[in-house]
């Protein structure tokens, strides 16, 4: 290893009440040909400690509320490494950015904000902003530990990731049929962007050709031994062949827009009773737990008694069988329920005169939104305007339309 820096290692004791953490340079090879694409740079503690493996000292920053504090540290050294033959990254926390972006460095570094989906599901408006705001600083946007989790892959839809990096365990075993809807699912995804996909865990010649056909370009891992963090990583390879990223541009969402008004955007408008729509929607439940565990459902009851005992136990059978279930309406309650969501609407909000279910998953997408006419009648003749869609980039819109108002 090599010598820690002055400021770092001040930073460091700091933080950590002592403790100096070290720098390596993880490499990241083409699983193709081998060549030298990128590095990361990575924090160890102590070489003989429990904390000397890079993701045991992210954790243990995590449980002391330091993993801001660390990924300072670790952006200020990959500014040592801006401007090498190859990309040097360096990976944050979503929690971080804000005091990253305070600092003022004149290289900074390629960064990729982590996203996972315990972020999402505590503070859903709060992480679409945040990811918002990453993406027009110019960082690139990764999902991590996909093909640890549903919920990992039940992301890439939602984000549309920059940067895909699979977890160790996804190439530590023997194919199954888990792995073949992993394969289905990230092929999905990248057919339909640019993102790059790094498996990590590439410890040997199995692993490398197994995560190839997991159709990951780039791999990390002991095949691929860590370079010395003094010099240029690019000067240990002769075969360098820089990793090509395309950051996704930032498209924030206008908060103004319900699921309704972007739906019906060039589509016809269907009236209806809404007895219809109720069996509409129970037929898009039912599509929902058959698009698989990464599935994301939400859906808008404008007010709280809508939400019935009946469409209670129906919600709470379908949160068991996809990776995350929201509702919302004026007068629910802020909690979580046998796995479902439950977030209140501003009386006010104008999606309190809208009834919407939205499902999205890797192979499924479809939105029904309909808007209350507020006829007078009983409540199952009352009748709406509403509009279907199975185009994806509506649905994710919609998605991020709901997602946006619940604070967590």
């Amino acid at each position: 290893m090599s010598a820690v820096p002055a400021d770092a290692a001040a930073d460091a004791e700091a933080a950590f009440g002592g403790l100096v953490v070290e720098t390596e340079l993880a490499p990241i090879h083409r699983l193709d040909s081998g060549a030298l694409s990128a590095v990361e740079l990575q924090l160890r503690g102590p070489e003989e400690s429990s904390l000397h493996d890079a993701t045991a000292l992210s954790e243990a920053a995590r449980a002391m509320h330091q993993k801001s504090e660390l990924d300072r540290i670790k952006w200020r050294r990959a500014c040592l490494h801006a401007g090498s033959a190859v990309p040097h990254l360096v990976t944050v926390d979503l929690d971080s950015l804000d005091e990253l972006g305070a600092l003022d460095e004149r290289r900074s570094p390629t960064t990729v904000a982590l996203i996972t989906e315990q972020a999402l599901i505590a503070s859903p408006a709060e992480t679409l902003r945040t990811i918002a705001a990453a993406r027009t600083a110019g960082m690139l946007v990764a999902v991590d530990g996909v093909g640890a989790r549903a919920q990992a892959l039940a992301l890439l839809p939602l984000v549309e990731p920059d940067v895909i990096i699979t977890a160790p365990a996804l190439i530590a075993r023997a194919a199954d049929a888990s792995t073949a809807r992993i394969a289905h699912a990230v092929a999905a995804y990248i057919e339909s962007s640019s993102a790059v996909v790094i498996a990590q865990g590439v410890d040997s010649e199995l692993h490398r050709r197994r995560a190839l056909g997991l159709a990951a370009e780039y791999g990390m891992g002991a095949l691929y031994p860590a370079v010395a963090a003094s010099g240029d990583a690019a000067q240990s390879d002769s075969d360098v062949e820089p990793m090509s990223l395309r950051p996704r541009p930032a498209v924030p969402d206008d908060p103004e827009l319900t699921p309704f008004a972007l739906a019906s955007e060039g589509r016809r408008r269907t009236r209806s009773f809404k007895r219809l729509l109720v069996s509409m929607s129970k037929l898009l439940e039912t599509n929902a737990v058959g698009a698989g565990p990464e599935t994301i459902v939400l859906g808008t009851f404008q007010r709280a008694e809508h939400f019935t005992p009946t469409s209670r136990a129906r919600w709470a059978q379908l949160a068991e069988q996809v990776a995350y279930t929201g509702v919302y309406g004026v007068g629910i309650d802020p909690y979580v329920d046998s796995a479902v969501h439950h977030a209140p609407l501003d009386p006010d909000d104008p999606m309190v005169d809208e009834w919407n279910v939205v499902v999205l998953g890797p192979h499924f997408a479809c939105v029904l939104a309909a808007l209350d006419m507020h006829t007078d009648a009983a409540d199952l003749d009352r009748e709406f305007h509403y509009v279907l869609s199975y185009d994806r980039g509506t649905v994710i819109r919609c998605a991020h339309s709901i997602l946006a108002r619940f604070e967590g």
